[in-house]
């Protein structure tokens, strides 16, 4: 294997790492819009529940009890939906180190090839003055007999 051989192997595993942290993007972004829908349906219920009317004190124990319970689901609610807006900002940070270390090796892999690039066209222009003075030096050597 050659020193730079390696370039392309890594680019190809660096390609399928971000790849794979973005299909992960994906699904936190599908859970955090569904967490946040939920809260919103929780909130909307707690909003649309009527103060307790005390009729008896079993119903407004009943009523009460509902309404902690209502809370308690909100509640829960806007924890999954922070949670989940966590893991799609921790995820973001990880695929944005993903591009960042493949974009390193795909300008390290530009470099090496503008590198051999530049070595074939320095060969070629060296074959080229050869060609170029052996046959001078024939013309000279015709002209000169």
């Amino acid at each position: 294997m050659s020193a730079r051989s390696w370039i392309p192997t890594v680019l190809r595993a660096r390609l399928a790492q971000e790849d794979q942290i973005a299909q992960r993007l994906a699904v936190a972004h599908r859970d955090a819009d569904r967490a946040t829908d939920q809260h919103a349906e929780h909130a909307a219920r707690i909003a649309a529940m009527q103060s307790p009317q005390v009729q008896s004190m079993p119903d407004f124990h009943a009523s009460l009890a509902t309404h902690q319970a209502a809370a308690a689901t909100l509640a829960a609610a806007r924890n999954r939906m922070l949670f989940a807006e966590a893991r799609v900002n921790s995820t973001m940070s990880e695929l944005t180190t993903a591009a960042r270390s493949r974009r390193t090796v795909e300008k390290l892999h530009e470099r090496h090839q503008d590198e051999l690039a530049s070595t074939a066209s320095g060969i070629a222009q060296r074959e080229l003055d050869e060609v170029s003075i052996s046959r001078h030096g024939a013309q000279r050597r015709r002209t000169s007999e």
